[in-house]
């Protein structure tokens, strides 16, 4: 399989070596082996690579690609020949997983607000029954904002996001039961709307598709916003009409969430919804754990974090934790968020003193973090 480039890859490998990174020209000679990444799907539509560390896209229709791979460097030029490495049948599974999910997922705000409207409509109660009952399952699966704040309180609201559903239903049920799980929610509601005729929703819809960033491990997170309310107008006809589109997406993006999050991998990608005032937030948790260093027993343990709330706008942070030392590092949209925020240090402070821990580094910084990696304008096209 040959990944051969429509523009001149060779020209910028050349121009990296005339400012001084000639490392990058050996790094492309005949017959190297390069590590390349999945990083998901441009706004074209074309696969996102990150080939010998560079990003590229690349139009891979009909290739199954695993999220991690190698290629060897057949031919140099104007348009290098790169050769695509078999891989484990398991792999390739996962990634044909990835590539049927990554077009259909959302975000989950465009669901939650359509779950917020339906609740805030009285024409709302003369929905089916089995319809009605699964909304309600659905909304039981959202944790509240208290639910989070307390360490178990977040171990249970991880536990119940869906990226663990599998799992648990291999437990017996009466050590861990799903029904509040937000995934087995999700397949209940999607069940059930299945089973109704399609509702008869006005010409003109506005889709509710959005652009949404799909949760890959080689993607920063970024906070999401609410959606606006939807009017008051807006028919209920039109809102169902709606959920079976939305619940589709986010099936799919939890779905996603689970491929990304293989047990070898030590990275977990979590969103969990939040129910809010006048609506439903998103909290988005990447936790990885590190091989131990020579000198440690254990290894670290990152846990990056991004929710944008209104009364706060976009949130990020990082915290770090290494044995009993732990570094915070927190971005914040707004400048009189940062305050609130650091107002709320010296309490941190004492928490985490109590706990035992030695706090290294502790800082808010205005403004949010910019992601690393911008893509390249280099094109390739992948074929069997």
């Amino acid at each position: 399989m040959n990944i051969p480039p429509t523009t001149s890859l060779a020209a910028q490998l050349w121009a990296g070596a005339a400012a001084g990174t000639a490392g990058s020209v050996d790094s492309w000679r005949v017959g190297t082996l390069l590590s390349a990444n999945l990083l998901g799907l441009s706004d074209q539509g074309r696969l996102l690579l990150q080939v010998g560390g560079m990003t590229v896209e690349a139009d891979a229709a009909g290739t199954q690609l695993p999220q991690q791979f190698q290629v060897r460097v057949l031919t140099q030029g104007a348009q290098p020949q790169l050769e695509i490495l078999a891989q484990p049948a398991g792999d390739r599974i996962a990634m044909q997983g990835l590539r049927d999910r990554l077009p259909l997922q959302n975000g989950y705000a465009p669901l939650l607000g359509v779950l917020s409207a339906l609740a805030r409509r009285p024409a709302a109660r003369l929905l089916p029954a089995p319809l009605r009952t699964a909304l309600a399952t659905l909304e039981a699966a959202i944790s509240k904002p208290g639910d989070v704040g307390s360490p178990s309180g977040l171990k249970e609201a991880i536990a119940r996001s869906g990226l663990f559903l599998e799992s648990r239903l291999s437990t017996p049920a009466d050590e861990a039961p799903a029904t509040d799980d937000w995934k087995a929610a999700l397949l209940q509601l999607r069940r059930t709307l299945d089973e109704l005729p399609p509702a008869r929703a006005r010409s003109g819809l506005p889709p509710s598709l959005s652009d949404t960033a799909p949760p890959l491990r080689q993607r920063p997170l970024i906070a999401q916003m609410r959606l606006p309310e939807m009017s008051t107008e807006t028919e209920v006809e039109d809102l169902v009409a709606q959920l079976r589109v939305n619940v589709r997406s986010a099936l799919a993006r939890v779905e996603i969430a689970q491929l990304e999050s293989p047990p070898q991998t030590g990275v977990w990608m979590v969103e969990i919804p939040l129910g809010g005032v006048r609506g439903y937030d998103i909290l988005q948790l990447r936790i990885e754990e590190s091989a131990p260093r020579p000198e440690d027993r254990e290894g670290a343990w990152t846990v990056g974090f991004a929710v944008d709330l209104p009364s706060l706008g976009a949130i990020q942070g990082e915290i770090q934790l290494r044995t009993t030392r732990v570094s915070v590092r927190i971005w914040a949209q707004h400048g009189p968020t940062v305050s609130r925020i650091e107002d709320e240090f010296l309490t941190l402070r004492q928490l985490l003193e109590r706990s035992g821990l030695q706090l290294d580094h502790l800082s808010c910084i205005h403004g949010l973090p910019q992601p690393a990696g911008a893509y390249s304008a280099v094109l390739l096209e992948a074929t069997a």
